[in-house]
């Protein structure tokens, strides 16, 4: 195991995590900064604002948060990061921040007050989407630790949840629309080398 680690570490996921659990505390200290990085409703009708597309992922909503999505990420990491390229993952980085922003906005334009969304949630669930579609493509060549982790983004796809419409219908649309491209993007393409076992 500790070989398999050491050779496959997701070096890419670890790095955002380290940067979540910075700007999380930078933004539990310095309240300026939480409040230039969280996506407000009614950032739809201000263009200038739209930025923050991008940076609400970036509050990390709390330490039990972050923990939650910083396991999610290193874990479906080892997969993505040895299958597919850096610029792949960023671009599901980018897709699920933007698409669960943009549908958490617009459907809370009309909730009588100016809901905030702020969590890397949107992302944890593009990677998770990403690992759900590549693992299965990949089955018969992964080894057991990475076929326990599809296993376990199949499983968190039952906790899809939330009282606010807005952020349920966003965390439903980053799954299926990244879902989605990734078939596109990598049908008929060859991704998996071969596992490295565990011993």
């Amino acid at each position: 195991m500790k070989a398999y680690i050491k050779s496959n570490w997701p070096k890419l996921s670890v790095v955002l995590v380290g940067l979540f659990f910075i700007t999380g505390i930078l933004s539990l200290t310095i309240p300026a900064f939480g409040k230039m990085v969280l996506l407000y409703s009614s950032n739809l009708a201000e263009p200038l604002n739209w930025y923050r597309l991008l940076t609400y992922p970036l509050y990390g909503g709390g330490l039990l948060n972050w923990a939650h999505n910083a396991l999610v990420m290193v874990l479906t990491g080892f997969i993505l990061e040895n299958r597919i390229s850096k610029k792949e993952i960023l671009a599901i980085i980018v897709l699920s921040a933007i698409t669960g922003g943009l549908l958490f906005i617009f459907l809370n334009q009309n909730a009588g007050y100016d809901l905030t969304v702020a969590s890397p949630v949107m992302i944890s669930w593009g990677y998770c989407s990403a690992t759900i579609v590549i693992g299965l493509k990949c089955w018969g060549r992964l080894n057991v630790f990475e076929k326990v982790v599809v296993i376990m983004c199949l499983a968190s796809l039952l906790s899809v949840w939330n009282d606010n419409i807005g952020f349920l219908v966003g965390q439903i649309s980053v799954i299926t629309i990244i879902g989605l491209v990734t078939l596109i993007r990598f049908r008929g393409k060859e991704l998996a080398r071969e596992s490295n076992p565990i011993e």
